[in-house]
């Protein structure tokens, strides 16, 4: 990034030494409230930098928090503006969920040495910020630390205006440490990964890495089937940091359309189509319209297939440039994403090539690991609710029995929107005017009692009291397919709950931490996810049996 910026002014005034000790105890006490209070930014990074006078990339690092340098990839192969060999590889800095990242490489003779780059993800704008921190090279006589403006022009080259993170697709991450994904390392990647760890240590950087010894463990890339039910298995780094950059990335393509004038118009139809749930574009389209749009989306289609088809090409070349074996080859997209991109390219005018994460440009790969879930979902259904609050309240029941009261509005809504006539809307049935009042799993209060769940147990639950979603569990728990746990039997489960060890603890602090957001992609149901209320029917379910134990 350019040299041009501003310059961090000391805030400390005391000589030498002293200066040194006075400012590191300032900032201690300065930076780690702000950091506490309101979470790692680029402004508590500047804050770190001013009041610790700190004018080294190593004294950054030194001085960053510890979650911030506990999560990170690897690359020994960069295309960026900063250099890499497997030995000093660049590190990808990307903390709890990549709304910071900070990136460095390792040896004086690379290019962007005494340069820290940063993306930073604005919560309010829902846009990436790029900048620079250069930092002084003693014997050229510089003193002071330079700060690049935001979003230089030549890191458009490649993040583009707006910018967007460039990070690769599920499952192949050439040149970074566990470019296959679920596969062991190549020779190549062994090889460079055992220098790297050998000098880690005492390296004056990388010495400042925690968890390091995620990368000495081959499971980490690999993991097997009882690491994964024994809830110790995470995923690879190259795949955590895909993960946390398109959860990031959906939220600031749902503010682009969001901005648009014909969003208003078109957000139910996007919404509904956003992962495929709800049906096609047809069902959201009034008949004249779709009867014009029918063709064109077909076209776009194949447009997209076309270009997703040369991007698996061109990355698997740049896999097999350097060294992975010819089976290694790029996954199919996942084109659930066409009929919504269809419509913001048909509709809103908007170019969607800048959406994905792939290096390739012009190309629509959207595929994240298993059973991580297209994330944009998520981020149109917080901009439609914005607008429309009874989109919040239905959409909790969208995988409930009563789930086509969400389906059914989107389809009416967009339809009256987009011009509809009255007797086609008659046909799709009444206007759902707001949520239903009590729907399964919703939680309900009687008049002058306690709150209660439709479903849920109350004292010992037998068959008739089982939440819908107990069975998910008893068809991978009592078929072999995860370990046998009784949960079609409440007697014996109400036995194990408390008894039983678990990673976790007892069986039911294991269920709680499956059922919880903080077991990430391990959470259970595999590969499903859950409404909240249907998410806490099944945990009142489970403490009322272990209640029942007591």
């Amino acid at each position: 990034m350019s040299d041009a910026g501003n310059r961090l002014r000391p805030v400390c005034a005391a000589p030498g030494a002293l200066r040194r000790i006075l400012c590191l105890l300032a900032g201690t006490a300065l930076a780690a409230p702000a950091v506490r209070a309101g979470g790692f930014d680029f402004a508590a990074l500047l804050t770190l930098v001013r009041s610790q006078d700190i004018g080294s990339v190593e004294e950054l690092l030194a001085a960053l928090p510890a979650p911030q340098r506990s999560r990170y990839a690897l690359v020994f192969e960069s295309r960026s503006l900063q250099g890499a060999t497997p030995e000093n590889p660049r590190v990808i800095l990307f903390g709890p969920d990549a709304r910071i990242i900070l990136t460095f490489n390792g040896s004086p003779a690379q290019r962007g040495f005494r340069v820290v780059e940063t993306m930073e993800f604005d919560d309010g704008e829902k846009e990436f910020r790029l900048r620079e921190l250069v930092f002084p090279d003693p014997a050229a006589g510089a003193a002071q630390v330079q700060v690049s403006e935001v979003n230089p022009p030549h890191c458009a080259r490649c993040h583009g205006a707006p910018p967007r993170p460039v990070w690769d697709s599920f499952p192949l991450w050439p040149g970074a440490y566990g470019e296959r994904y679920g596969a062991r390392l190549s020779t190549r990647e062994r090889t460079g990964l055992a220098t790297f760890l050998a000098r880690q240590p005492t390296h004056a950087r990388y010495r400042q890495l925690l968890a390091v010894q995620r990368f000495a463990d081959p499971g980490t890339f690999r993991p097997g089937a009882r690491k994964q039910y024994a809830a110790v298995a995470q995923e690879p780094p190259n795949a955590e940091l895909g993960i946390a950059l398109a959860r990031l990335q959906s939220q600031s393509i749902a503010r682009e359309l969001a901005r648009r004038p014909a969003f208003a118009s078109y957000q139910y139809a996007l919404l509904g189509v956003a992962d495929a749930s709800c049906g096609g574009l047809a069902e959201f389209y009034p008949r004249s319209l779709w009867s014009e749009a029918r063709a064109a989306l077909e076209r776009f289609a194949r447009d997209t297939a076309a270009a997703n088809a040369r991007e698996a090409q061109l990355k698997s070349a740049r896999a097999a440039d350097g060294g992975l074996p010819r089976t290694a080859r790029a996954a199919s997209s996942d084109d659930a994403l066409v009929p919504l991109r269809f419509v913001a390219e048909s509709a809103l005018g908007v170019d969607t090539r800048g959406w994905t994460l792939a290096l390739e440009k012009g190309t629509y790969d959207f595929t994240l690991p298993p059973p991580a879930a297209q994330p944009l979902r998520e981020g149109l259904l917080a901009e439609v609710a914005a607008r429309d609050a009874s989109v919040q309240d239905l959409s909790r029941y969208s995988t409930s029995s009563d789930g086509d009261r969400y389906c059914s509005y989107l389809k009416r809504r967009s339809r009256a929107a987009l011009g509809a006539s009255k007797e086609e809307l008659s046909a799709l049935g009444s206007e759902v005017a707001e949520a239903p009042s009590a729907a399964p799993g919703r939680p309900t209060t009687a008049p002058g009692g306690p709150t209660t769940a439709p479903g849920a147990p109350a004292t010992s639950p037998g068959p008739a009291g089982r939440p819908a979603a107990l069975q998910l569990c008893i068809n991978c728990h009592e078929t072999g397919v995860a370990p046998r746990l009784p949960f079609s039997d409440p007697a014996e489960l109400t036995r194990q709950l408390r008894r039983r060890p678990a990673a976790h603890g007892t069986l039911l602090d294991e269920i709680r931490f499956r059922l919880s957001a903080a077991a990430g992609t391990q959470h259970m149901p595999l590969g499903v996810n859950l409404s909240e209320a249907d998410r806490g029917t099944l945990e009142r379910y489970f403490n009322t049996l272990a209640t029942a134990e007591n």
